[in-house]
C-alpha cells in the first residue's frame, strides 16, 4: 500500500485531514472493519504496525511544538523560494501524514481501489473522501466490540491514540498560521520582526560588509525577488507585511545587506556602530566625542594606571547598551578610546568591566547619577549640546 494521495492546497490539506480524523470512532471503525475479512494475525500485525506510526509521530509533533515556538518570530524561512507556510508544517509531520493516508486507504472498498487510485489521481479527491473510517453515513452497532476478538479492540484503541495525537498536531499547525495571518495584519509588529532580522544579519556581517560589491547583480531585482518586491514599496514598514514568511532567509538577508551599503554611501559611520547605535549620525558623533574626551569624566583624584572599569560600565548604561552587545561595546570603546592621542589611562578587562554590573544597576552611592550629570557639564556644557545630550 505504498500510494500516496497528492493534496494540491496544503492549507486544504490540514483542514481535510483533520476532519477525516476527528470523524473517527467505534461504529466507523467496526463498519470499515467488517467489509475487510481480515483475520486475527492481520489484525494483530496492523496494531502494531499503528503504534509504530505513534511512535514516530510522537517525534514530529515534539519538532513540531519546538518550531510553532520560533516560526512567527522570524521574518524570514529557511526555504529557498516563496512557499506555503501550510506546506512547511505538513513537511514537519512529514511521515505522520503519509501514515494516515496509508491507514485511511486500508479502510477503503477493495473492490474500488484501483478505481480510487485513478480518481485521486485526477480529481480532488482523497482517500479520505473514500474510506469508511471517515465516511458520512455508516452502519452503526448495537454492542460495539462485544463478540470480537481483543485484537479487533486492541487496533481500535492503537489507532484511536493514533488519530488522537495527529490532531493536536494538526490544531497546532492550524493556530500557527492563524496567528502567521494575524502578524501579516500588523504592519508594526511586522515591521519590527524585520527590524530584529536585519540586527542579526549586521551582527553577522559587521566586519565583512567591506567584500560586498554595492553593484553586484546579486542585489539586483531580476536575482532577488525580495529586493524587487521591496522596490515597489515606500517603506520598510509598508513592505514589511508582504515580506514576513514570502521569501527566503538568502533573499532577505541580500536586500538587508544593499540597504545597509546604501546607507552608507555618503556617511562616515562605521559598520560596527550602526551595529551597536544604529543609524542616527548625530547621536554616534555624541558618543564618539565622549570616549575620546573620557578622561574628563574620571575624578582628578584617580590615581590608578588602568581605566575605572565602574566608568566604563556607567558609560554603557548611559547610551542604553543591551547585554547582547556589551562586548561588542567594549570592544569598540577600547578601539575609540586609544585612537586618541591624548588618552592617558592603560585599557581594563571586559570581566573586570561587567563585573560592576549589579553595583551600577542599583547605584546606591549615587556614582552613576553623578557621572550622567559631569558628561552634561564638562562635554556639553553649551546649552544647545546639554539639551541634545539628553537621550
Amino acid at each position: 500500500m505504498g500510494f500516496t494521495p497528492k493534496i494540491n492546497n496544503p492549507e486544504e490539506g490540514i483542514s481535510q485531514i483533520l476532519t477525516a480524523a476527528s470523524k473517527f470512532d467505534a461504529d466507523r471503525y467496526l463498519y470499515g472493519l467488517q467489509y475487510k475479512h481480515w483475520d486475527e494475525s492481520k489484525i494483530e500485525l496492523l496494531s502494531a504496525e499503528v503504534a509504530t506510526y505513534r511512535t514516530k509521530l510522537e517525534v514530529e509533533y515534539n519538532r513540531l511544538v519546538d518550531f510553532s515556538k520560533v516560526f512567527n518570530k522570524e521574518f524570514a524561512t529557511m526555504d529557498n523560494k516563496c512557499y506555503s507556510s501550510a506546506l512547511t508544517m505538513l513537511n514537519k509531520l512529514r511521515s505522520g501524514i503519509s501514515e494516515t493516508k496509508r491507514l485511511f486507504m486500508r479502510f477503503c472498498p477493495r473492490a474500488r481501489q484501483e478505481n480510487i487510485r485513478s480518481e485521486i489521481l485526477n480529481k480532488p479527491k482523497s482517500a479520505y473522501d473514500y474510506s469508511r473510517i471517515s465516511a458520512d453515513t455508516y452502519q452503526l452497532t448495537l454492542f460495539e466490540f462485544e463478540g470480537y476478538p481483543a485484537c479487533v479492540n486492541g487496533l481500535f484503541n492503537e489507532m484511536e491514540k493514533f488519530f488522537f495525537l495527529l490532531i493536536r498536531c494538526l490544531q497546532l499547525c492550524k493556530q500557527v498560521l492563524e496567528d502567521e495571518e494575524k502578524i501579516r495584519c500588523d504592519n508594526k509588529y511586522c515591521k519590527l520582526l524585520l527590524e530584529d532580522f536585519k540586527e542579526k544579519v549586521l551582527s553577522e556581517i559587521a566586519d565583512i560588509t567591506c567584500l560586498f560589491v554595492r553593484d553586484s547583480e546579486f542585489f539586483s531585482e531580476e536575482c532577488n525577488p525580495a529586493i524587487a518586491s521591496r522596490n515597489r514599496y515606500d517603506s520598510d514598514e509598508a513592505w514589511a507585511p508582504i515580506g514576513f514568511h514570502n521569501y527566503s532567509k538568502k533573499d532577505v538577508k541580500m536586500l538587508v545587506i544593499k540597504q545597509i551599503l546604501d546607507e552608507e554611501e555618503g556617511s562616515d559611520l562605521t559598520r560596527k556602530e550602526r551595529h551597536l547605535f544604529g543609524d542616527d549620525e548625530t547621536k554616534v558623533h555624541r558618543y564618539r566625542h565622549i570616549i575620546k574626551h573620557f578622561d574628563e569624566l574620571i575624578p582628578d583624584n584617580y590615581r590608578r594606571k588602568h581605566l575605572p572599569a565602574k566608568y566604563v560600565l556607567m558609560f554603557f548604561c548611559y547610551i542604553g547598551i543591551q547585554d547582547g552587545k556589551m562586548k561588542d561595546a567594549y570592544d569598540y570603546f577600547i578601539d575609540m578610546y586609544q585612537s586618541s592621542p591624548t588618552h592617558k589611562f592603560e585599557i581594563v578587562t571586559y570581566q573586570a568591566v561587567i563585573g560592576y554590573k549589579e553595583e551600577v544597576l542599583k547605584d546606591k552611592d549615587g556614582s552613576y547619577k553623578a557621572f550622567v550629570e559631569t558628561i552634561k557639564q564638562r562635554l556639553f556644557a553649551n546649552p544647545t549640546l546639554q539639551n541634545a545630550s539628553n537621550f
